[in-house]
């Protein structure tokens, strides 16, 4: 029931309860006319509220203060139901950005109750999973669903929240997948160089996991483009690690053992010896 019809939908409960005909409930068409009555209960016209109160205070078998408690719960149970998908995928992340796993957890079951919206389902999953640090326990049945279906929005490209889901789930998401999700990032941000450094912060942040995942999985495709990306980043200092990686990666891939130690060793001189061991897992 939509909030306009409401009032109407009321109107005509209580006069049928009580055995009343639209004629006695306006007084034979003195407060408003019965042809402009039938259309406010059938939801055709809004009434106005000077006209409602005049029929509730004219007709004395209608309890006013219960009709109006009843309206006023209609109403709640009505925006209740409002809360849409876009708004639950922005409080997940808030909740995601938040590293707040149970108000994840809280909106995933709301999310749940929709009766479509797949992606959006998916994605309240990996939220959940990377805040529970629980990613690789997902079951092979919803990474399969994952790799499908969580990235499948035109526009999943230019979601903040998207891209850092995808870059969290890349272990998970299937070797054959997640060249072709690389490929549309890679279309997108063609022009990397030319973007604000927040942005060229994040996407070669996602090319660098990218390039971890494929070595790992013994995989090349879009591994160059990708390493061409990295090169074109702006030479920008907060950029300059991300740019210095993915001249490891290019190394690693390429066989070049020597130019891989002196990346390696360069690390282990700067006291990151936790990000080269996990690196090098």
């Amino acid at each position: 029931m939509k909030k306009d019809k409401i009032i109407g939908q009321q109107l005509k409960k209580v006069r049928k309860q009580l055995g009343l005909t639209q004629a006695d409930i306006t007084k034979d068409g003195s407060i408003i006319s019965v042809g402009q009555y039938s259309k406010i209960e059938n939801g055709i016209h809004q009434i106005d509220a000077n006209v409602l109160f005049e029929i509730l205070e004219k007709n004395d078998e209608i309890d006013t203060m219960r009709f109006l408690q009843e309206v006023k719960h209609q109403y709640r149970l009505q925006s209740d139901r409002k809360i849409n998908a876009e708004e639950l995928s922005q409080k997940l992340t808030m909740h995601f950005y938040n590293n707040d796993l149970n108000g994840a957890k809280a909106v995933q079951k709301s999310i749940n109750k929709l009766k479509k919206n797949r992606e959006l389902k998916l994605r309240a999953i990996i939220t959940v999973a990377v805040l529970n640090n629980t990613i690789l326990e997902i079951d092979e049945d919803v990474k399969k669903d994952i790799s499908q279906n969580a990235f499948s929005t035109s526009d999943w490209t230019k979601k903040r929240d998207s891209l850092r889901l995808f870059s969290n789930a890349m272990q998970i998401i299937d070797k054959d997948v997640a060249p072709v999700l690389m490929a549309q990032i890679l279309k997108t941000y063609d022009d990397i160089s030319s973007r604000d450094v927040q942005i060229q912060e994040r996407i070669s942040s996602i090319c660098l996991n990218f390039l971890y995942t494929s070595f790992k999985n013994q995989t090349t495709k879009n591994v160059p483009e990708t390493i061409e990306l990295l090169r074109h980043l702006s030479d920008t200092p907060s950029l300059m690690f991300n740019k210095i990686l993915g001249y490891y990666f290019e190394s690693l891939f390429k066989g070049e053992e020597m130019e891989v130690s002196k990346i390696e060793n360069l690390l282990r001189d700067s006291n990151c010896q936790n990000f080269l061991h996990k690196l090098l897992s």
